[in-house]
């Protein structure tokens, strides 16, 4: 029996199972997110539920199985790969946002009759979504009842992993730059303006950054699996089991204790938040805070905001940018060696996209303070370019020919900060359109880089920068141009984004502020021919002030030169060309004294200047 003619049955199997469960407990309709308990993007294997029941491996989709078929939603990202990944299964592609296509809800409600259940386990849904889901049929005068009490999933899913169990640890003052009383004391504030007495923070992006603590309880995410709840005059710490015994806890316990911070088991707080005094506010942002947490709430005691310290860790203080500008030199440095290799040696042996992904850790692993990979590698040669989230396995792995591109989207962990960086490298010979298509995503890499405006501008005002190049040429790509990128933390981080279409409620464009760090990613992909994604980071920077107010600007952070071999140099107005040879001449400058001579001599080859077509030097600026 062939692999995927295995996997086929495998997974028809798993969703029978399932729905001889749903049928157990009076369940219609069930429902199976990407999320953790905690709202997280990337999740550690115990929380693969979508995964372990469709064998779609992207970190973004849902799952809906009812009495007689399943549907897998998913955005633009993974379309190709979810096309893939799903072929010989019953389940049914969902293309979300294509024309036609229901949404998630719209889906439901024709699936749902009038009394019926929808299932789910609630601490893996969000508050927010789940209550919208309600929100709508109630619009449309359907009832509908949500149990969100049953793991159904985990209750067939056999040999499941167990929940990590890494050690977390402090991370020191002289990298996160700000003491652990210093955002209290703010966050308190907050509170106070709220007029809350108690907030209860699930996600773990905020808790580490609240309590300058790191772990490895998921993959590429240096995240501690945890709950706060912080009152005026209490704050508990919800992990691991609660004691100083715990292997988890050690290296914390006396640090957090000594703040006057109250430990207690990981599952703890389904005990505590019942008996939160119920007559008092409690922050609660409800697009973090999972739905069997909000049921045990008083609803009208709920202040559903943003949680503050989101705002605060997205402005990144001084030591923090110091610092992440130590990272990008030392990425840099891992790239040049890299490239080096790539453009030299390599084409003397037949290497394919693992090869790549594991010659890019093993020269980042050689740099001081390196800790793991921001996020799975993307390495994807020709058409795998298409699929924007394509990560290389045992079973897809592609050899690299002479000719078209290859898309490498690859970042790293350093206890200074998070990379993010993407190239598309020439495999050798480059067709015109490829050539053309190539300039047109770095005239929108050019722009957004360069961009200056006025503070109050969000990503949606900026977006345009970017995707003016492709537009003008009938081009898009069907993803957003920029997030925003923690400080070793999540490389996704909200609340700043770059992306025209603007979100619903608290998820919306927000103003850049200086001091936050975002990605520039404009890209472009021709379905089963290749992909060209480039993708620098940038930092927020106050520029000037004058009469017509603060003016803002992006400071590029990543040092990594372009492929000036996919480049008609024509197609660049004079403007752009000093902006790309400035840009050349600093990633030479900051990189090229460590490297040894052959190095460098590639390096100098890779960031030569473009020639000018007037004889007059332009002001970049």
């Amino acid at each position: 029996m062939k692999i995927n003619d295995r996997k086929v049955q495998t997974i028809t199997s798993r969703i029978t199972r399932l729905r001889e469960n749903m049928i157990k407990h009076h369940i219609n309709v069930y429902y199976v997110p990407s999320d953790d308990f905690h709202g997280s993007e990337f999740v550690s294997e115990y929380f693969k539920e979508r995964e372990y029941m469709s064998g779609f491996r992207g970190s973004a989709g849902t799952l809906i199985v009812t009495e007689d078929m399943a549907g897998l939603f998913t955005d633009g990202r993974y379309f190709l790969q979810a096309e893939n990944e799903l072929t010989g299964t019953d389940i049914v592609l969902f293309k979300m946002g294509e024309t036609g296509v229901p949404d998630i809800n719209e889906f439901l409600f024709d699936k749902l009759e009038d009394g019926m259940t929808l299932g789910f386990d609630g601490r893996c849904v969000t508050a927010a979504k789940a209550l919208s889901i309600q929100k709508y049929f109630t619009k449309k005068n359907k009832k509908i009842f949500l149990k969100g009490e049953l793991d159904l999933v985990g209750d067939i899913w056999e040999n499941r992993p167990k929940l990590p169990k890494e050690p977390a640890y402090m991370l020191a003052l002289s990298y996160a730059g700000e003491s652990i009383e210093s955002k209290l004391a703010r966050l308190r504030e907050a509170m106070e303006k709220e007029g809350a007495d108690s907030l209860i923070l699930t996600s773990l992006d905020d808790i580490a950054w609240l309590l300058n603590i790191r772990g490895n309880d998921i993959k590429c995410s240096p995240m501690v699996l945890a709950y706060m709840i912080i009152t005026v005059t209490t704050i508990t710490f919800y992990c691991g089991n609660g004691t100083k015994e715990d292997d988890k806890l050690t290296k914390v316990y006396d640090a957090l204790t000594e703040k006057g911070i109250q430990i207690k088991g990981y599952f703890d707080i389904y005990q505590d938040i019942e008996v939160l005094d119920k007559e008092t506010y409690v922050i609660a942002d409800l697009d973090k805070v999972n739905y069997r947490l909000y049921c045990c709430l008083k609803q009208d005691k709920i202040v559903d905001i943003l949680n503050p310290t989101t705002s605060f860790k997205a402005v990144k203080n001084r030591i923090e940018i110091e610092n992440q500008k130590k990272a990008h030199i030392r990425d840099g440095v891992a790239y040049a060696r890299f490239l080096y290799w790539f453009k030299n040696i390599c084409h003397k042996e037949e290497i394919s996209e693992l090869v790549i992904a594991d010659r890019l850790l093993m020269e980042r692993k050689k740099q001081e303070g390196f800790v793991s990979e921001s996020f799975e590698p993307i390495v994807a040669y020709k058409e795998h370019g298409a699929i924007v989230h394509y990560s290389p396995t045992q079973e897809t792995n592609c050899p690299l020919g002479n000719r078209s591109f290859v898309l490498i989207d690859t970042g790293a962990q350093y206890f200074e900060g998070t990379t993010d960086i993407t190239r598309t490298l020439s495999c050798g010979e480059l067709t015109e359109e490829e050539k053309r298509h190539y300039t047109l995503v770095l005239k929108a890499n050019l722009a957004l880089g360069n961009a200056k405006f006025l503070k109050g501008a969000t990503g949606a005002s900026l977006d345009m920068l970017a995707r003016k190049p492709l537009w003008e040429n009938g081009l898009d790509y069907n993803h957003g141009t920029g997030h925003g990128v923690g400080y070793f933390s999540n490389v996704h981080e909200g609340p700043n984004s770059i992306r025209y279409r603007v979100g619903e409620g608290k998820n919306v464009s927000i103003p850049f502020e200086a001091g936050m760090i975002s990605s520039n990613e404009p890209g472009l992909y021709i379905t089963n021919q290749y992909g060209i994604r480039l993708e620098n980071m940038i930092v927020c920077v106050e520029r000037e002030n004058n009469a017509f107010g603060c003016f803002l600007e992006f400071d590029t952070l990543t040092l990594v030169p372009f492929e000036l071999e996919a480049i008609i140099p024509e197609m660049l107005s004079d403007k752009e060309k000093v902006l790309l040879n400035s840009y050349h001449a600093r990633v030479y400058k900051e990189i090229s004294p460590y490297l040894d001579e052959e190095e460098k001599s590639c390096l100098a080859a890779m960031t030569r200047e473009v020639a000018l077509q007037q004889d007059s030097k332009l002001n970049a600026g």
